[in-house]
């Protein structure tokens, strides 16, 4: 039951689109990964994330500290089972002395791994700090290996910064590295090859991504959609795919792929052609302290906000009532940019 502090019309509505699509087990106990996103901000300007001139900067008194991010995300491994936090943005590593936010989430008894999404670029002067502060792994997103096509995509960002973060990483341990890679129409047939080439000669995890509709930039994505299946189905003409199994709740689906001699796990990530919604175990927290259901949710919850104002009994009856409502989208698609929902 609602707290009498908060009527039932202060909730956020259901996720459009998502009647008649619940899950049978309540959304509580199937929590267990955490995306803290801690900046909207980005060094990048990728086409599928943000527009090109980035998204407006929040009034400093609007976020969050380190510690108050902390504080929550503590809170929320006490009140539901979450037990592993990824840290995202905009870009993580933007964000002043995040190494004290790993330290802090490391010492959590109720935290069972700290791992952070990132382009890398600014790996090679964190990357030690971030692994001595408690950081267990990093997942690195690297679209293309042709450095022109690389600049083109993230509007001006130079390929071998990447690729130093992404040795600097390995040098310190923070492993096993995963590679993200978004497939696009008009360059996979030429990336692909590279990016496995990659990987298998690293000992790295690939994941190939399906491109979503987001920001100010829905055109480009709808031109530029590939579904992950033109490509799987590409690999398995020439090499050999075996499935493997899989974690409950991840959404990547594994293969052991055969490349050119050499052996990699691949996953296949299908938000589009394929969702993955039923299995879903996450829940996001942006850099203001607001609790999101989906990627493509646009209601959101203000947990910081309901924990000042209403106290904590309030704010827990409010959170149950929110994940109560958990959905899958009618698609995967939002006008904001990607950046503002946590990647």
């Amino acid at each position: 039951m609602l707290s009498s502090s908060l009527p039932a019309s202060a909730l956020p509505a259901e996720i459009p689109g998502s009647e008649g699509r619940q899950s049978e087990v309540p959304a509580l106990a199937r929590l267990r990964l955490l995306r803290l996103s801690v900046t909207d901000l980005c060094n990048f300007r990728c086409c599928y994330c943000m527009p090109p001139e980035g998204v407006p900067k929040v009034a400093h008194r609007e976020l969050l500290s380190l510690e108050e991010l902390a504080d929550l995300t503590e809170w929320l491994t006490r009140h539901s089972g979450v037990d592993r936090v990824k840290l995202t943005g905009g870009e993580p590593l933007v964000r002043r002395n995040i190494e004290h936010l790993v330290a802090r989430l490391a010492a959590n008894p109720g935290i069972s791994e700290v791992s952070l999404t990132t382009n890398g670029s600014l790996l090679p002067r964190l990357a030690e700090k971030l692994k001595a502060a408690g950081l267990k792994r990093v997942n690195i997103s690297l679209d293309a290996l042709d450095p022109e096509q690389f600049e083109r995509l993230t509007r001006g960002a130079k390929l071998a910064d990447t690729l130093a973060g992404i040795e600097a990483a390995v040098a310190v341990g923070l492993t096993p590295l995963k590679i993200n890679a978004v497939l696009q129409r008009s360059s996979w047939e030429r990336q692909v090859p590279l990016l496995l080439d990659f990987a298998a000669a690293r000992g790295f995890e690939l994941r190939f991504i399906e491109l979503m509709r987001t920001g100010t930039e829905r055109e480009w994505c709808a031109s530029e959609f590939v579904p992950v299946q033109d490509v799987r189905e590409w690999l398995a003409g020439r090499e050999s795919v075996e499935e493997l199994a899989s974690a409950a709740g991840v959404p990547a689906r594994l293969t052991k792929v055969s490349w050119r001699g050499a052996a990699l796990t691949v996953g296949w990530i299908t938000p589009r052609s394929h969702p993955f919604c039923e299995q879903c175990e996450r829940v996001r927290l942006d850099a203001r302290g607001r609790l999101r259901r989906c990627l493509m949710d646009p209601s959101t919850l203000d947990l910081a906000a309901l924990r000042r104002d209403t106290g904590d009994a309030a704010a827990l009856d409010a959170f149950r009532a929110y994940l109560e409502r958990k959905r899958p989208p009618s698609a995967m698609d939002s006008a904001l940019a990607m950046s503002l929902i946590g990647g």
